[in-house]
């Protein structure tokens, strides 16, 4: 093992992320030193950087591997003759690298040992869809409808292809291999576990737009037309999240979210507005901001870190949202034209990528960006006689004999740096019209007279003082938290919020230049939404200047699912009630969703209870809690109205010489199934009584149509109730 990859294996990252991402440093360094004596030598090739991703060159027919500590390709692979020029996609979260040529449905496996494409299968088709995950790859038809399986390494089809009831939506595979398929025109999801169909998840009205994303390797179906947020599971949808705060008047098609994010946070853009929400699958939270920038040539937000990257494919270059600090960051420029650029996070770092463009980028959870120049041509490619095997274990960087790419990328800077490598923090920008672009900074305001002390006594001439930033609402359990940016400029003497509804309160009740700036607002109602403007106020004279409003939101997060269920029987049967406790930090506005037979009711109690159902049958029945901003996960239960056995005596027949037959039916018409000998009143199992033949006891009078079903010696069927009096004992139930 090299000392690379021994370093590698002590802080490869886990789920504790800021330990993983410090010690990324140390990797680097140990990288450069290994680099000066000598990694890359002749007659051998370098290894892939474990920690890295492949990138897709369509204009050149190329996917090309790079470091993502380095930036540096480090391997390049040419795709098959025909290829070049076509639109591809490359799969890469299975266990083998696989490229989809969209125009032809070509796949094509990418053997990363020896840089070579050969093996590959044709699909015959346009517009398919490839998906892997785990030991499991499957290629997607949307307008047909069908689901077809896969062998990875070989790229064959396994078994016939599956037809689903509709065309199809984009399909995403979790990391135990579990494809999910979302069919909009029935509002369902269809996951396919270890490569079969299972039973599809309803998730919405039918014809509804639905998308998918992976979020921690959890299935999320966001329904577009409804403005809703929901996690899945194969047994069915759990947790909802109401996407309100302005993103509920977007068009569906306005409604931008990723495919897969690494964490549980799931970022949502209304591009026609300019609101960002980010939704925790986890908590419940959300948090809402304006941007102040909008624009139809924005795609799908992507978040790392504490940051959330937006494609704006009009210029080629990434719009930074710091949620820390409540404002715009500078933009990445990723290639400076326009273009489609793919985003995603893999193994905590963020990928950028124009298909048609030399230049791609990899930043990682500070910010740091690292450009990619894809088409450079001193890198290795296919293995020659003599090469030996490329390890694929080992992070490394480019051999050292590799200089600057062929087609220069953008050199990091302000300008192209979000936050990272030290570089000086930003100015927040203010909100901009459609077609404004970020600026990397706001144009200075004018330097005062020297004659003129603006701080001692503000007078015309002197800087105009600046407004917060706009605020940024996150959504809690009986709270909202405001954060904003400190204005800029002429420093404020405090800041105070308004917009305060009755029975609010705001802690505290002002702020002071320095420190952290939030406000936590307690108090209001889940039913409805707040906004609020934070007002710098400044000495001498200064006008005090107001924020632009935040997005309007709620003081509660979706419930849990309810704790504590318990279902009990009605003592007869025939019904039974439901119990639970609330969920955790639920208030008054919280109700309750009962499923179960009869369909679904609602209630603000904490208990339901059934009627009027047959016995001798089992009911599944659940409850799940919701609010303004959502609903959880349901709690289940089953009510069991199989009738109890019960011991009795036979009666009645002490004084009879003739035997009482056991009939096979509830009627003297059915056959004799056995007997109970006369003069003798033994022990019967009695499992229920029903109602038959009317009859009369010979010796008491006493006539009843109502019959035991029993079990004596072995033998089971029916005994007229004469015999037991079952119909005066509650503890026998009916049969039906």
């Amino acid at each position: 093992m090299t000392l690379a990859a021994a370093v590698w294996a002590m802080v490869r990252p886990t789920r504790n992320r800021v330990t993983g991402y410090i010690a990324v440093g140390a990797v680097a360094a140990l990288i450069g030193t290994s680099l000066a004596v000598g990694v890359g030598a002749s007659g051998s090739l370098p290894s892939l950087a474990d920690i890295g991703a492949w990138l897709a060159s369509s204009e050149k027919g190329e996917v090309a591997h790079a470091n993502g500590l380095t930036g540096d390709v480090d391997g390049k692979v040419t795709l098959p003759p025909g290829m070049e020029g076509h639109p591809v996609s490359v799969s890469q979260d299975g266990k083998t690298i696989l490229v989809l040529d969209k125009e032809t449905g070509r796949i094509v496996r990418i053997d990363a040992s020896q840089l070579t494409a050969e093996q590959s299968a044709d699909y015959g088709a346009t517009g398919l869809q490839l998906v892997s995950g785990g030991a499991y790859a499957y290629v997607i038809d949307p307008a047909k409808g069908t689901v077809q399986r896969i062998d990875p390494a070989k790229t064959i089809a396994e078994g016939p292809a599956v037809k689903l009831d509709g065309k199809l939506g984009a399909a995403v595979v979790d990391p135990q291999g579990t494809l999910w398929v979302p069919v909009p025109g029935k509002g369902t999801v269809v996951p396919f576990v270890e490569g079969r169909r299972s039973t599809a998840v309803k998730v919405a009205t039918g014809g509804h737009d639905l998308v998918l994303t992976l979020a921690d390797g959890q299935p999320v179906v966001t329904d577009r037309t409804a403005a809703v947020m929901r996690v899945l599971s194969v047994t069915g949808a759990q947790d909802s999240f109401n996407l309100d705060g302005g993103i509920d008047d977007s068009a569906p098609a306005d409604i931008l979210v990723p495919a897969s994010t690494e964490g549980s946070l799931v970022p949502v853009l209304a591009r026609d507005s300019g609101t960002l929400t980010l939704v925790d699958i986890r908590s419940g939270h959300t948090t809402t901001a304006p941007l102040g920038a909008k624009g139809r040539s924005f795609g799908a937000p992507q978040v790392l870190g504490k940051k959330v990257y937006i494609p704006d494919e009009s210029v080629g270059r990434l719009l930074v949202y710091d949620t820390a600090a409540a404002e715009l960051a500078d933009p990445v420029v990723v290639t400076k034209k326009a273009g489609k650029l793919e985003l995603f996070v893999r193994n905590g770092l963020l990928w950028v990528n124009d298909q048609d463009n030399a230049a791609a980028a990899v930043i990682n959870t500070t910010g740091k960006v690292r450009h990619i120049g894809k088409y450079r041509t001193d890198v290795p490619s296919a293995r020659k006689p003599g090469d030996k095997p490329v390890d694929e274990s080992v992070p490394t960087a480019a051999p050292a004999s590799q200089g600057p790419p062929q087609t220069a990328a953008p050199a990091p800077g302000p300008s192209a740096t979000a936050g990272g490598g030290g570089q000086p923090k930003p100015s927040a920008p203010g909100p901009m019209p459609t077609t404004q672009k970020p600026s990397a900074s706001p144009s200075p305001s004018p330097s005062p007279s020297p004659s003129r002390n603006c701080d001692v006594a503000w007078e015309a001439g002197c800087p105009e003082p600046a407004a917060p930033g706009t605020p940024q609402a996150q959504s809690g359990n009986g709270t909202i938290t405001i954060t904003f940016a400190a204005a800029s400029g002429v420093t404020p003497t405090r800041y105070v919020l308004r917009g305060l509804a009755d029975g609010q309160t705001a802690t505290p009740d002002e702020l002071g230049p320095d420190g952290s700036f939030t406000f936590e607002v307690k108090g209001g109602s889940c039913d409805k939404q707040y906004s609020y403007t934070v007002v710098a106020e400044y000495a001498a004279g200064a006008p005090s200047k107001e924020s632009q409003p935040s997005a309007p939101v709620r003081p509660c997060i979706a419930p849990g699912a309810p704790q504590g269920l318990t279902v009990t029987p009605a003592q007869t049967g025939h019904g039974g009630t439901l119990n639970w406790q609330a969920p955790s930090g639920a208030d008054a506005s919280v109700t309750y969703t009962v499923s179960g037979p009869g369909g679904t009711q609602t209630t603000t109690a904490t208990t339901y209870t059934y009627t009027n159902l047959q016995n001798s049958n089992t009911y599944a029945v659940s409850v799940t809690a919701s609010n303004a901003a959502g609903s959880g996960g349901a709690a289940g239960g089953t009510l069991n109205l199989t009738p109890p056995d019960k011991l009795k005596n036979i009666v009645h027949n002490d004084n009879d010489n003739n035997p009482l037959y056991i009939r096979s039916g509830p009627s003297t018409s059915n056959g004799k199934a056995g007997q109970i000998p006369g003069n003798s009143t033994p022990a019967v199992t009695v499992h229920c009584k029903t109602t038959g033949q009317s009859v009369t006891h010979p010796f008491t009078h006493q006539t009843s149509a109502i019959w035991g079903k029993i079990s004596y010696r072995g033998v089971n069927g029916y005994v007229a109730d004469i015999y037991l009096d079952s119909r005066f004992d509650n503890d026998v139930w009916d049969c039906t």
